[in-house]
């Protein structure tokens, strides 16, 4: 293992004293301090320009398009002490309505909202309750945290927030490991009162890199999707930092969901009709890369390819063919008009995978490709 590890660090060694982040989580990285408490505050507001509808297919972050609109705005509070620890964070804007509209009531303004305990002080590990970021893929919905303004592929097909407990054990000084019992797949109210189970495993081989492993495991039968059974779930991601002006990450992840085949009434036998045991299979990889050129630009860009021949989340649009195949490749400049404050120009082209299928609207037809040019504002405190 020292061996291994040793011959990773060879390979990805930098010099910037300031370490990476896990930028899978939400961090307003701020705020004012009044005695224990922190609130800290963000706002981001875009306007995408594309020949496509009123929204932008397949997205829930920065979707409205021909227009001004706000993505994200939230209060971050947060408490703590040596052994209780507590966060509140209501949110709107068209993220909030698009990725929590199968909430109820006042849950669909909740980004997160969440009580911990240190359960042990000498192992220094916490347990928390409620409405919880999640640990999966590289990316969160504060577009101010990442290489990109815009959200990947990967990251709007994987759950932004889980609901349930979670329990972090640090098992080295730079190795955590933590276990999630949660009520699903992104889901605050449980859809089926079975319990879900997902794990993450941390390891920063050193202050510049960081590589984070997630499984998830459960049942996603439901009323809405009632042939829906078990579904695995993994991804493994790398941030990472070189020298003075570099960053990168990437992510790849993979899943199978069981389903219910109903097959039709037999003309022999006759009812009831019998099903068998079908299995999709779905796969993401992304790659990111940033040269920061100066205090006050950078310019990054971002390739990925989503594979979903089963529209296990995505079904296809125009010419249907029963699965879902897209890239994308984006190109970004990010302007630093003060320390709390940036302004974002990002160019980017979706283009279909299926041969001779069209899945993208443009104007009142169909395309294999779209073009999305988006300005964006992010501000915090």
């Amino acid at each position: 293992m020292k061996k291994w590890a040793a011959a990773v660090f060879v390979l990805i060694v930098s010099s910037v004293s300031a370490q990476v982040v896990n930028t899978g989580f939400v961090d307003t990285a701020g705020g004012e301090h009044l005695g224990k408490i922190v609130i800290g505050a963000y706002a981001d507001v875009y306007a995408n320009f594309s020949k496509t509808g009123q929204k932008l297919p397949y997205m829930v972050s920065s979707s409205r398009n021909n227009e001004t609109a706000v993505n994200l705005a939230m209060i971050d509070i947060r408490y703590q002490t040596d052994n209780i620890r507590a966060r509140f964070v209501p949110a709107f804007g068209t993220y909030m309505n698009d990725n929590y509209a199968n909430e109820s009531g006042t849950l669909k303004n909740l980004l997160e909202a969440s009580v911990g305990l240190r359960v042990s002080k000498k192992l220094n590990l916490w347990m928390d309750a409620g409405i919880l970021g999640s640990p999966y893929t590289n990316e969160n919905p504060v577009s101010k945290d990442q290489l990109m303004y815009s959200r990947s592929l990967s990251a709007e097909n994987s759950p932004y927030y889980l609901s349930g407990f979670k329990l972090g054990l640090p098992l080295r000084k730079n190795i955590s490991f933590y276990a999630y019992l949660i009520n699903g797949w992104q889901r605050i109210q449980d859809n089926n009162q079975e319990p879900a189970f997902g794990t993450q495993l941390e390891w920063k081989p050193g202050k510049n890199h960081l590589i984070n492993w997630n499984t998830y495991l459960g049942n996603e039968e439901s009323a809405a999707r009632p042939n829906d059974m078990m579904r695995y779930f993994t991804d493994l991601y790398w941030i990472g930092r070189f020298g003075k002006h570099w960053d990168a990450s990437a992510c790849v992840y993979g899943g199978i969901q069981q389903y219910h085949l109903v097959l039709p009434v037999d003309s022999v036998f006759g009812p009831p009709p019998h099903a068998r045991l079908r299995l999709h299979r779905w796969w993401n990889a992304n790659a990111q890369l940033r040269y920061n050129a100066g205090e006050h630009y950078a310019f990054s860009g971002r390739v990925e390819w989503y594979n979903d021949p089963g529209e296990v989340f995505q079904k296809a649009l125009g010419n249907q063919t029963g699965s879902y195949r897209t890239g994308s490749y984006s190109l970004c400049i990010t302007r630093k008009i003060d320390k709390n404050a940036l302004f974002r120009l990002e160019y980017r082209r979706f283009f279909s995978g299926n041969d001779n299928r069209s899945i993208y609207p443009f104007e009142n037809q169909f395309r294999d490709n779209l073009d999305v040019l988006t300005a964006a504002v992010s501000v915090w405190f």
